[in-house]
């Protein structure tokens, strides 16, 4: 393995949905492949959906958490472990970035199990275990893996696992130095301003306080908990502009989350 630190990076909003936001995002990492090793992790569930309407499915949730039937699951892993990583994975390479495409299926990257509190017989899965030799493999040979959400129970049933918790875990897996949420917010707010930093204590305050409320409750508990495993920062914010990457693994923009 290099001894250049790992970055795992999450895409989402502007940044996933507009090829020349995403071009100029892997332009930026390929100028910087000489300081760290990257990893990047890609969803889509909006793209899911409105698939899934074009086949008369319409997508179902329970307290938030997609249920995903058999038939939804065939289009999930048509959209996202197919066109969608595929074409990720052609513009990085158009960019100079030699990658490669992947789901948590291959080489069983991350394998789970059915969320119960989803529903019986919903795919939709939880990761419980992470094997990320084939990371590893492709990082020491200078490729960056480009990773979909989907994956696999160990007895090979498919599984919809959420992106978020996928780079989660495998940042986790991978001791990564950062992991970086590309969203199209600035960071967590305060006041109309970004949080600069923000400390586990600091979590906990702003979450007791209402400053940190809704879905970002979960996110940044997550966050915490993965730089308990090993993650030195969370970073949540945009990508509008090259440097905008730079800028937020130097934590001079966006928010980052730290256990100190």
């Amino acid at each position: 393995m290099s001894d250049k630190k790992i970055i795992v990076i999450k895409t989402g909003g502007k940044a996933a949905s507009e090829k020349s936001a995403m071009a100029t995002l892997f332009k930026e990492i390929k100028e910087l492949k000489n300081k760290y090793n990257f990893v990047f992790v890609h969803g889509g569930g909006a793209e899911v959906t409105r698939v899934s309407k074009v086949f008369g499915l319409e997508a179902v949730f329970k307290d938030g958490i997609r249920l995903t039937t058999p038939e939804e699951m065939e289009i999930v892993d048509m959209v996202l472990s197919g066109r969608m990583n595929k074409e990720i994975v052609r513009l990085a390479n158009s960019c100079g970035l030699a990658s490669v495409g992947l789901s948590g299926s291959d080489a069983m990257l991350f394998t789970g199990t059915p969320q119960a509190e989803a529903a019986e017989k919903s795919l939709t899965g939880k990761i419980t275990n992470v094997n990320p030799i084939i990371l590893d493999l492709l990082i020491k040979n200078d490729y960056l893996p480009v990773v979909s959400s989907t994956s696999m129970t160990e007895d090979g049933i498919a599984l919809n696992i959420n992106a978020d918790e996928a780079a989660l875990e495998v940042a986790s897996a991978l001791k990564a130095d950062k992991l970086f949420f590309i969203s199209d917010i600035e960071g967590v707010m305060k006041d109309n301003c970004v949080i600069n930093i923000l400390s586990e204590k600091k979590a906990e305050e702003e979450i007791a306080s209402g400053i940190i409320s809704g879905g970002m409750i979960p996110k940044v508990k997550s966050s915490i908990s993965a730089l308990k495993k090993g993650v030195g920062a969370i970073i949540i914010g945009e990508y509008l502009k090259n440097g905008d990457l730079l800028a937020s693994l130097e934590a001079k923009k966006g928010t980052s989350i730290i256990l100190g």
